[in-house]
């Protein structure tokens, strides 16, 4: 049987994909080897775009955080949502449904909005976190937190977290639901504790899941720019740049087009590097 037909019903699929991301990826990687002056290419300068990357320290800066966010995202929503999702998984199929949709809730918000939102409560004179910390008696806690270099990163990726943590509850629920009961049964007759069934069944068990999260959570941590610009744009100084931010200055504020593509080609590598591992091993297992 001819397989033309099935070809003749992927093409319109192939030219949106051509015309909307493999044209712009080859435009944007052209564009790196020029110089440009006020939108228009100038000289074909070859390698020299990257050359700079050496001497840039914001965009090591930038690549700093962005590795930061992503070791916080592993060690805060992941093992939090491992730990709750199996608490969760012994109780009623009504609770369970019903604690799955309030922890997921907070992925259903645009990240823009979170944004918008948790920068209210950490408003310095107005914000819910001061003022909760001044009515425990620990308003000598209190800070502008977003607006301090050594708290801001911290602080989003909270919020970060804050959107990613019921997402992972729910890939763990349904995870620790396809695991055979009866694993969980003869670890009963032994005799075993909650925390024994947890260590030595559910973690290994899982051990797919935490691999996908995690490198879900690593890809999503080199892309993600929305929430880090409606709240601080980068700062206060560099405090919280990150890559899609110093891509978008470059760009957008300083007009250096050449520099800007440079620096867009190297978050695509990083982005397609992981997402091959993330296939390459989730194939394998």
């Amino acid at each position: 049987m001819s397989s033309r037909p099935a070809y003749l019903f992927l093409l319109p699929a192939l030219l949106l994909y051509g015309a909307f991301v493999v044209l712009p990826i080859l435009q944007v990687t052209a564009y790196s080897f020029f110089s440009w002056d006020n939108g228009i290419a100038q000289d074909f300068v070859g390698l020299d775009n990257y050359a700079r990357l050496g001497s840039d320290g914001v965009f090591w800066a930038a690549l700093g955080h962005n590795a930061i966010w992503v070791v916080l995202t592993l060690a805060f929503p992941l093992l939090a949502g491992l730990l709750l999702a199996a608490i969760l998984a012994e109780r009623s199929p009504r609770t369970i449904q019903m604690m799955s949709a309030i922890y997921f809730l907070p992925r259903t918000i645009p990240l823009v909005v979170a944004g918008i939102i948790w920068g209210w409560i950490y408003n310095p004179l107005f914000g819910l976190l001061n003022y909760s910390l001044d009515m425990l008696g620990l308003g000598n806690l209190a800070g502008a937190w977003l607006a301090e270099e050594g708290t801001a990163l911290v602080s989003l990726n909270v919020v970060g977290a804050w959107t990613f943590f019921g997402f992972c509850v729910v890939i763990y629920l349904g995870a620790i639901q396809s695991i055979d009961p009866s694993l969980y049964e003869a670890a009963d007759v032994d005799g075993a504790p909650w925390w024994r069934k947890f260590r030595d069944i559910t973690v290994p068990l899982l051990k797919n899941s935490t691999l996908f999260l995690g490198l879900y959570a690593a890809i999503e941590a080199m892309r993600f720019f929305d929430l880090i610009w409606v709240t601080t744009q980068g700062g206060p100084g560099y405090a919280t740049e990150v890559l899609t931010t110093h891509v978008y200055k470059t760009f957008f504020l300083v007009g250096d087009y050449g520099y800007a593509s440079v620096l867009s080609v190297v978050l695509l590598a990083i982005v397609l590097s992981l997402s091959a591992l993330a296939f390459r091993l989730l194939r394998v297992k």
